[in-house]
């Protein structure tokens, strides 16, 4: 009885760093991509299908597949119940689901990180320019004008940042 009201906040730990590692490789696929196209980040979408994104077509996951396996386990957060499952219809008819549960700064995708804008004009250092995070905590549209609201996985937003560390961001 004693360890009762304990192991929500345990659970909740343990999903984080879960999903701090997951969100860590696919940092580690971003670094090989920028190996070899010049330090030039992935063009890339800011949300993957079904979900509307007013940018490129090509999901993180696609961007990296060279890299890592675009359906592998590393791009989904231990605490996502929604986002990553959530289904979809594709081009060509066939059903599909999400497959991520990071959103991507797509701001980055094509530039190389000393002509990115928080490198350029705010002057900040690689431990503090954001490249990812959880795809948590809010009401998203998707691409066929549903909506859907996604809780919060963890009490603080896991982020990936220019310098290959996952951080925690925020609160509740």
């Amino acid at each position: 009885g004693i360890l009762l009201p304990v192991l929500p906040k345990v659970r909740n730990a343990a999903r984080q760093t879960a999903c701090g590692a997951s969100l860590r490789s696919v940092g580690q696929g971003i670094e090989m991509y920028k190996n070899d196209f010049k330090e030039v980040f992935p063009v890339a979408r800011y949300m993957p299908p079904p979900w509307l994104s007013g940018d490129v077509d090509v999901p993180l996951n696609i961007a990296l597949e060279r890299y890592i396996e675009p359906t592998t386990p590393a791009y989904r957060c231990a605490g996502d119940k929604i986002v990553y499952y959530q289904e979809y219809t594709d081009d060509n008819g066939n059903q599909q689901n999400c497959g991520m549960s990071y959103t991507y700064l797509s701001a980055l995708g094509g530039r190389p990180y000393e002509d990115i804008f928080f490198v350029k004009r705010l002057g900040w250092t690689a431990s503090e320019v954001p490249i990812a995070h959880d795809f948590d905590g809010g009401t998203f549209e998707t691409e066929t004008g549903d909506f859907v609201f996604v809780d919060f996985f963890h009490d603080k937003r896991n982020m990936l940042f220019a310098d290959g560390h996952v951080g925690r961001f925020g609160g509740r």
